[in-house]
Order: C-alpha cells, then structure tokens, then sequence
C-alpha cells in the first residue's frame, strides 16, 4: 500500500527493514555487537580481540585483506559484509518495521523507537543539535557510508511526545523480544519488532507536529547529511532515497529512563598562572569549603542555580553563581542557566589564556565523581570541576532556543549498541 504524507515539522518516519545477525551465528549475539562480552578493546579506535563476526570488524575495517592498499578506506568493510549477508551471518527483515529498543544499565531502563527519520538541515528547526561538536563528522565515517551504503550505529534522539503516543507505547507490554544481549558489564539491550501498519500510521501522525532534539550520535547525524549531500536529493527531492535518511532512537522526554550521566571536566596539569586566576573567582561565584567528599556531593547536587564543585591540591570547593550577577556576552542568554556552559565562560576558557601557547590544558571526563576525587586527593590530577547532570527538559528547552551546549556538556548512558540494528541504504 502506497502512503502519502503531507510536510511536517517533524521529518518523516518510516519503518525499515533492518539487517541483524542471523539466527545460525556461532556466537552469543553479546559476543558480536559493540560494547561486547569478549574481546572489547580498550582503545576505542580498533577492531580488538573480538570475534570473527563482531560488528567493529565491519565499523573498523578501512582497511583490511579483502581489499588491497591502493582501494578507498572501508573497501574491505564493504567486501566483508558482502560476505557476511551471503554466508547468513547478517539476514534483513522480510518486512518492513519499527522497533522497540531497551536498554538496562545499573538497573535502569530506558525505552525508545528506532525507525527511519527523513535527513533535515540543522536550520530547518526540525531535528536540532543540543551541543556544539569538535571537529564535525568524521573523515572515517564519510569513507565507511560511501564505501558500505550502511549505517552500523543510529543517532539516539529526545522528542517532546506532547500527544503522548509514543510513551503510551514504550509503557505497553511487549512481549518476548526478538533479540537480547548482555555485554557482561551491566548493559543489556532488547529489541521487539513492530510490523503492523496502523501502529507505524499512529505514531507517523503523532509525531508529524514534533522536534527531535540529537541526544547522541551529532558526529553519525552530520555524516549521515554529507553522504546525502554527495548522492544528491535525486529529482529534486520528489523521489525518495534510503541515503535521505538515517536511523534513529527516537525516546520521549518522559521517558523514566532517560538520564544524562554529568561529564565532568579534568586538568592533570595546570598552566602556569592559574593559582591568580582562581582566585579571583570570587568575583563571580561565593565559595564553599568542604572537609569531605561526600558534604560536598550533597551540596553540589541540590537543585536550582549554577554551581559546581571544583577539588584538587586540598580542595573541596563548591561553586555558586552570584544571585544577578551580569554575565558576559560571551554566555547567551539561552545558556545562562546551563553549569557548562557558565564554567567554560567564566573559568575554563580564562585558565586556557594562563598559558595559550600549550592550548587548552582541560578534558572531560565521563568517570563518576567519586573517582575523580580519589584522584584529585592522590595528586594524580591538579584540578576538576564537577558538574551536576543535564536534564532532559533542559536540553530540549536550549535546543529550541537555538543554543549550544560547550562539547561533551551531557553524557546519555547507555548508549545504543552497535550492530544491534543495521539500517542499508541500498534499498529501504
């Protein structure tokens, strides 16, 4: 059955036909996505001592033995899930679908649909990024799109659900999913197969009014936008293309599940000049000390303001923005109430100028705050300032604001497992 839609904020969703792994693999399905039980390498940037038929075999491969080394990057990936699709380790659906995805990590779960998303520009105000993001999409992910015509990884999204249809859905009983796997370290993902058409008419309709608002995957979102770019809209944009999409979790901002861990920012070594700098933070912040960690914690963590906590070389320090103060231009008005953003003005980028000629001596850090402290009070690092998770409510609130979030300002866990899902862009 033909579907005709008319233009929307939202951009369209559609169901999809998703690749996965067969049901003959020799291998626990843990075994073969990414994060997985066996084999996952530290270093985030190779294959590792996973198995034969993991997924970062394909997400990794730019180079490899199926393809020699004058041939584009990912041209063994290309060979090798050729290979794969023909041996029956991956099956497509025979149908098209949405998906309901579940993840629990430390007894939380959290709940979400993975579907096609129509591609929209970042000034269209349809599908918006919450944070600014270094470097934008990468030069492997361009070659892995061009070279495999797949996505291995779906972009995760927040959308304001204001009719309530999705979360009525995700709050349903599913039944027996189709696939589970464990990564043996706290994280397991579930997945249920949604085939009926008026369910997939329901949620088109409910959503056509919505924003989708990027949690994680800006970098996947971007490069998703220039391998469309390259192809072409095709006709003008009147014929529809699988590569003018992108696999997406789509999660309503309800969602109990839906947590930002606070990714906190770490200086192991201070330039030069910062003991004047902060000292001078008085100008902007009242300061309280602490004579543990755990008074400190609960201070930093009550709600309302902008605060943090800042500890190393003996301190426990916390941190809270002057009631009226006046803030720089630099800090606009949408991120005013935003602890990152506040932080990077006022402090970060002020240590930066100590000592320009290293370049910025700051990294986030997504460990927990306890250690973190612990590593503080062993003088393993000079300095770190402790932030307070992002809500939900609040990301959506600056995205449709039009604001940016400094990099790294919000840390979704879990994050959608790799190779779970597998979007082709050679055919819906």
């Amino acid at each position: 059955m033909a579907l005709c839609y008319t233009a929307a904020a939202m951009p369209l969703i559609r169901p999809l036909r998703a690749l996965r792994y067969g049901s003959d693999v020799d291998a626990p399905l843990g075994e073969l996505v990414s994060p997985a039980t066996v084999g996952e390498p530290a270093d985030r940037t190779v294959v590792g001592d996973v198995h034969e038929h993991n997924i970062r075999q394909l997400v990794r491969g730019d180079r490899g033995p199926l393809a020699t080394e004058d041939e584009a990057d990912f041209t063994h990936a290309a060979r090798l899930l050729d290979h794969w699709k023909q041996d029956g380790i991956l099956v497509r659906d025979p149908r098209p679908a949405m998906y309901v995805y579940g993840q629990r990590l430390d007894g939380v779960e959290r709940m979400g649909l993975v579907c096609l998303v129509r591609l929209a520009d970042y000034d269209e105000g349809i599908i918006l990024p919450h944070e600014k993001t270094r470097g934008g999409s990468t030069e492997a992910l361009h070659a892995q799109l061009s070279a495999t015509d797949a996505q291995f990884s779906m972009v995760m999204a927040v959308v304001p659900d204001e009719q309530g249809v999705l979360a009525e859905l995700l709050t349903g009983d599913p039944g027996r999913p189709m696939m589970v796997a464990d990564d043996g370290k706290g994280r397991t993902n579930a997945v249920w197969r949604i085939e009926e058409p008026a369910t997939h008419l329901e949620l088109i309709e409910s959503l056509r009014d919505e924003i989708a608002v990027i949690a994680d995957g800006h970098h996947r979102y971007e490069a998703a936008l220039w391998n469309r770019a390259q192809r072409g809209e095709g006709d003008s944009g009147r014929r529809e293309h699988p590569w003018n999409y992108t696999m997406m979790l789509l999660v309503p901002a309800s969602e109990p599940g839906l947590r930002s861990r606070p990714s906190h920012r770490i200086c192991p070594e201070l330039p030069s000049g910062a003991e004047t700098l902060l000292a001078e933070l008085e100008a902007w912040f009242d300061a309280s000390e602490f004579e543990d960690d755990d008074a400190l914690m609960a201070a930093l963590e009550a709600p309302g303001g902008v605060r943090f906590g800042m500890v190393g070389s003996g301190r426990r320090t916390l941190l809270e923005l002057h009631a009226g103060v006046e803030l720089p231009p630099s800090v606009p008005e949408t991120l005013r109430g935003v602890d990152a953003a506040v932080l990077e003005a006022l402090v970060l980028d002020r240590l930066d100028s100590a000592d320009s000629a290293s370049g910025s001596p700051w990294g986030h850090n997504a460990s927990d705050a306890d250690t973190i402290m612990t590593a503080a009070a062993a003088g393993e690092i000079d300095l770190a300032f402790l932030l307070r998770p992002v809500p939900p409510a609040q990301v959506i609130e600056v995205a449709r604001a039009g604001g940016l979030m400094p990099p790294k300002s919000t840390n979704f866990a879990p994050k959608p497992a790799k190779g779970f899902l597998i979007a082709s862009l050679k055919s819906f």
